[in-house]
């Protein structure tokens, strides 16, 4: 098999060395252990109470009684002064257990924000579920798919969550160098190039008008897999992602979750939903739009720290998203040792480039610095120390 991770998006897309039929036969991209997951009937019982007549007797799964519960109610400030009211009963919807692929109202709100945003055109045959943040859907669906071996193609540098999911697998990596817009197609036509069939086995109205198209807005075969996550735009804490793609796909991750999380965090799916609903679509885009604001007032504030402290130094492409600023550091060969046992004497930390490469063991003149959280002051200082330590690295050479 051979699967596709870009680690600049959520999309994960697979491609298989055939042709694609109309209908794909997604069965020859599963695991022997997912092919085997079989559907918990409790858990599919317990979704059988979504839209269940007042009447049903429901003797079939152990719910515990809401009078026991001992939270009835909670008001929650937002930060306009408005107040978002949980009532006794969206708290009873809270702190009990819910359907596997998510809480009803949400998966609706989902699934309408993500045809407005992608417009999917394999829409009609694909399912949404919401997942425990984005990487718990990641994992699963990584689980799915690799065996042992497999040949696989990234975009390095590479998310670390990625490569601590896969290296247990000890998959081949084919590596693809990136820039700043992503994966360099000369670089990946290269990889490509590399293929042995042989070792693979058969195998805009309402929305922000900057959303770069998405692979899912282009996937016309049912090739990709999308995993979003509100932990960026709303809350790290809540636990609170989603996984769109092709149904067959999706069954198999949601096998995975009846046996492992049963569901994300109640509470944080109707808080999320609840928001969206006193929002609106058009509050939620000015909330995006907000954030975005910020973090592009933070990152020309990195940049004018590196361009003080680290012209001559170091080198950068400017960040057209995200949180971090990568800088390479070319008179020193790795950044592992200076970073890892010499940086914090300074004060000053980063993640050296080598945690995001798939074979850690070569070199790395990489390093990544998160402007997220820091003040434009500890900015200042921080840069202005890691200077000082580059050249103490470099005298040592």
């Amino acid at each position: 098999m051979f699967t596709c991770v870009e680690a600049g998006s959520v999309d994960i897309s697979f491609w298989p060395v055939l042709h694609f039929s109309h209908r794909m036969n997604y069965s020859r991209f599963l695991t022997t252990v997912s092919k085997n997951r079989q559907p918990s009937l409790i858990r599919d019982l317990t979704s059988l109470l979504t839209n269940a007549s007042p009447e049903l007797v429901f003797m079939a799964g152990g719910l515990p009684n809401p009078q026991m519960f001992p939270f009835q109610a909670a008001s929650v400030t937002m930060k306009d002064g408005r107040a978002l009211t949980i009532h006794p009963k969206l708290m009873t919807d809270c702190l009990q257990y819910l359907p596997t692929p998510g809480y009803p109202p949400l998966i609706k709100q989902l699934k309408a924000l993500t045809e407005k945003i992608h417009a999917p055109p394999c829409w009609v045959d694909s399912e949404l579920i919401v997942t425990a943040g984005s990487q718990d859907g990641l994992c699963k669906a990584l689980e799915m798919m690799i065996n042992q071996g497999d040949y696989l193609i990234t975009q390095e540098p590479c998310y670390t969550g990625t490569l601590s999911i896969l290296n247990p697998y000890q998959p081949r990596y084919l590596p693809v160098t990136a820039d700043h817009e992503g994966m360099n197609p000369e670089a990946l036509k290269a990889v490509l190039s590399q293929w042995q069939p042989q070792d693979v086995r058969d195998a805009e109205e309402g929305v922000p008008k900057d959303f770069h198209p998405s692979f899912l807005s282009m996937d016309t075969d049912g090739r990709v897999l999308r995993f979003d996550s509100f932990s960026k735009v709303l809350s790290s804490g809540l636990r609170v992602g989603f996984v769109t793609g092709p149904k067959p796909l999706i069954q198999r991750i949601l096998l995975h979750k009846q046996v492992s999380i049963l569901h994300a965090p109640a509470m944080s799916q109707v808080l999320v939903s609840e928001l969206l609903h006193l929002w609106g679509e058009e509050g939620f885009f000015r909330h995006i739009r907000a954030v975005q604001d910020f973090y592009l007032k933070q990152r020309n504030a990195m940049l004018e720290a590196a361009k003080k402290h680290l012209t001559g130094l170091c080198e950068w492409a400017v960040p057209t998203g995200g949180m971090f600023l990568w800088l390479k550091v070319p008179r020193v060969p790795d950044t592992w040792d200076m970073i890892m046992e010499r940086a914090l004497e300074k004060n000053v930390i980063l993640v050296p480039g080598k945690a995001f490469m798939c074979d850690p063991s070569l070199p790395c003149q990489y390093m990544r610095a998160a402007f997220s959280v820091i003040t434009p002051e500890q900015m200042e200082k921080g840069l202005e120390s890691l200077a000082e330590l580059i050249c103490e690295e470099i005298a040592l050479q």
